[in-house]
């Protein structure tokens, strides 16, 4: 990676850091808020990660969208090249995930080393028993996933325009539930219900070589795109 793009991904980490602050911050108050006042089994025992895991999908796909409608063309008129753009935006999107996934791993621990009543039905781990470190690759990877979907279909839209980004959201359906057949996780599987057939959930080792390969496909199909985008003059 070129020092510009070093540049570009600790500029754009900060910029969006201020965007995770308020997110966390919110979402860690609803966790806490919904645990102590909603008595079901079900709410009691998701764990402030897997919570928090379960909306980051989103936030991280509405990151990648900005990361091309917003931060491309911003980027490009200041001699920004697109080379450099794309390794920043991939890292500074690396940075945010490991920061999200990260911080409430840590938090979610330390909340059960205090040992508070309302907490003792959490299960911490959402690939089994003292799996959760595992849990926590496997969530940055479907996070990471998410963000690269949400650039991609930026970049159709910025792009090719409405139809080009109506074929880049229905690519980005077919990668998330590609991606999320491996994996037991409640996140939103779009393409599911047509499906009249299930697999097997693979080992955990196969899932996330599976899940790397799809994301760096989905990444270099994003460079492909960002090295032909012509920018707006607005």
């Amino acid at each position: 990676m070129n020092e510009v793009g070093k540049k570009v991904a600790a500029d754009l980490y900060l910029i969006q850091m201020k965007w995770v602050a308020w997110y966390l911050s919110i979402v860690y108050i609803a966790y806490f808020a919904i645990v102590w006042f909603i008595n079901e089994p079900d709410i009691r025992s998701m764990s402030l990660l897997t919570f928090t895991f379960q909306t980051s999908t989103i936030f991280m796909l509405v990151c990648g969208i900005l990361s091309s409608t917003v931060f491309l063309p911003l980027y490009v008129k200041n001699g920004v090249t697109r080379k450099s753009y794309f390794q920043g935006v991939l890292l500074s999107a690396i940075g945010l995930a490991i920061t999200i996934i990260g911080l409430t791993t840590i938090l979610t621990w330390i909340v059960h080393v205090l040992n508070i009543q309302v907490f003792r039905e959490v299960v911490l781990s959402s690939l089994g028993v003292n799996s959760w470190f595992m849990t926590s690759i496997a969530y940055f990877l479907v996070v990471m996933m998410y963000s690269l979907v949400g650039w991609l279909i930026g970049l159709g839209f910025y792009r090719y325009g409405g139809m080009g980004g109506f074929v880049t959201i229905m690519a980005s359906l077919v990668i998330v539930s590609l991606n999320d057949l491996l994996w037991s996780f409640n996140t939103p599987k779009p393409l599911m219900g047509l499906l009249t057939y299930h697999i097997p959930v693979p080992t955990i080792a196969v899932a996330i070589i599976a899940s790397f390969a799809i994301a760096a496909i989905t990444a270099i199909a994003v460079y492909k795109v960002v090295k032909d985008t012509p920018i707006k003059i607005t």
